[in-house]
């Protein structure tokens, strides 16, 4: 008898296979995508059918049409705020043409960046960059805690640690002082946060939502197309961007990949409505709740000189600008491209552009994590190492903690930083929001700091003595990094 039970189950396992075999796979290569990924994910599902057919349904699936439609039903609705900001911001636009710059390969830089993203290049802000974890909380306290109308945030990730309780609780006590607060969370970046934990900050009135709550019962249910923005805008003028997320790693406090390394930016100025204006849109999309007033949106000033462009991309777009721009910047530069990202799984435009930069006498420089908190990533970004030394780009792995910062310092006066990754992920599956500024003095303080973090890290020099493990974790996290 159990015999004859084990045929049944054995024959079922065997159909169940098979329907995966010849359902999904065709399936995946009627999709078109990059063919990396394709065969990836076909041959991934060929050796382990069943859990082939559970990661790709996590992970992999791209149907995206019923939120698209809803994302732009949103855009819509919210498309009078757009115009009224664009119209604001033209009379700070930047027009590289018109402008005299230190070097001429800036404005031409510039004018390519422009060709790929619809967004208005504003001038006239103040840019000031925190690299440091409590110099950054703290800037950030001090101008929620200066809040007079409202205060808008969204983050990836939010913890309910010590330092996400501490924010939680001003957020609080600027709602009982009358001040709008609304925070926005994406629902699997911010999974560890309860309602009980915001419990308090809504009972004073503030607003809680979540971007794109997971549904196990979702068609199709899918981890993937998050919101990996980190905007905070207080009063419509003083803005926050980066790549740091609320909690006690963010801060600089250990972990077991030790203190994390990351950055961010404080913008006032037109550039300001700009991300403004992406929060609105974002929050719209999560509550039905449009914040048209132009109260949200009030007359910008001129604090500073630095030229600053917004490049937002998603999932919802055909237009990959934030990918645009870094493969323009990185196939324009003619002195330097020095790039810092902790998830480096470059597509093949990233890739060559980056060999090709090197080969032809670019100073190509990449700061990459040597700890990480997802390991098959890292091993996947080490299986590029030989070919990228071999044009003659320079590595250095960080591993005094763990490097999260996201920037890239073209030649003089272009500098990029923001929430984006060097890799597929940020390119295609997220919500991103990256600042791009043209000028020469922030270009130096990201240079600096780049430096600064080079020389704490280890440089991977050629040629490479690896273990044969260490060669076959690599190979195998290389075949699955169009998975990643």
């Amino acid at each position: 008898m159990p015999f004859i039970q084990y045929g049944w189950l054995s024959t079922g396992l065997v159909f169940v296979n098979l329907f995966i075999i010849f359902v999904l796979v065709p399936r995946i290569v009627a999709q078109r995508r990059e063919s990396a990924a394709t065969l990836a994910w076909v041959f991934f599902i060929l050796l382990v059918p069943i859990g082939g057919a559970v990661a790709y349904h996590l992970f992999g699936t791209r149907r995206l049409r019923k939120r698209v439609r809803r994302r732009v039903s949103a855009r819509a609705q919210v498309a009078p705020v757009a115009a009224r900001v664009d119209a604001t911001l033209r009379a700070f636009a930047f027009d590289p043409a018109g402008h005299e710059a230190d070097d001429p390969s800036d404005n031409e830089l510039a004018t390519r960046i422009f060709a790929v993203d619809r967004s208005t290049a504003t001038a006239g802000n103040d840019v000031l960059l925190l690299p440091e974890g409590p110099q950054a909380f703290a800037s950030l306290e001090e101008a929620i805690a200066s809040a007079k109308h409202h205060v808008h945030a969204l983050f990836y990730i939010f913890r309910p640690d010590d330092t996400g309780r501490a924010l939680l609780s001003l957020l609080a006590e600027r709602a009982r002082a009358g001040v709008e607060v609304r925070l926005l969370v994406d629902a699997v970046g911010s999974l560890e946060l309860r309602p009980t934990d915001t419990r308090p900050l809504r009972a004073a009135g503030g607003r809680v939502a979540e971007f794109l709550p997971v549904n196990v019962l979702a068609k199709p249910f899918s981890v993937n197309f998050r919101n990996h923005r980190k905007i905070v805008v207080v009063d419509g003028r003083v803005a926050f961007t980066g790549g740091m997320n609320v909690g006690d790693e963010y801060r600089g406090r250990k972990t077991p990949q030790g203190p994390w390394r990351d950055l961010l930016l404080r913008l006032r100025g037109p550039a300001a409505l700009r991300l403004q204006e992406i929060f609105v849109d974002d929050w719209h999309y999560a509550t039905d709740e449009r914040c048209a007033d132009p109260v949200y949106f009030p007359p910008p000033e001129r604090p500073g000189r630095v030229v600053v462009q917004v490049v937002a991309s998603g999932p919802d777009s055909s237009h990959e600008a934030i990918h645009h721009s870094f493969f323009s910047a990185i196939t324009g530069a003619r002195r330097r491209v020095w790039l810092t990202t902790p998830y480096f799984i470059p597509d093949v435009a990233i890739f060559v552009a980056l060999t090709t930069a090197a080969l032809r006498g670019v100073d190509v420089r990449l700061l990459l994590p040597g700890v990480s908190d997802h390991r098959l990533v890292l091993y996947a970004g080490q299986s590029y190492y030989d070919e990228l030394l071999a044009a003659g780009v320079r590595i250095f792995e960080f591993r005094k903690g763990f490097l999260h910062a996201k920037t890239l310092v073209v030649d003089h006066a272009w500098t990029a930083l923001g929430s984006a990754n060097m890799d597929m992920r940020s390119f295609r599956l997220n919500w991103e929001a990256n600042v791009v500024a043209y000028e020469a003095q922030l270009a130096r303080a990201v240079a600096l700091d780049f430096l600064r973090d080079c020389e704490q890290a280890v440089e991977v020099k050629r040629p490479l003595v690896r273990s044969g493990w260490r060669r076959a974790r690599e190979a195998g996290s290389y075949l699955l990094s169009p998975l990643l």
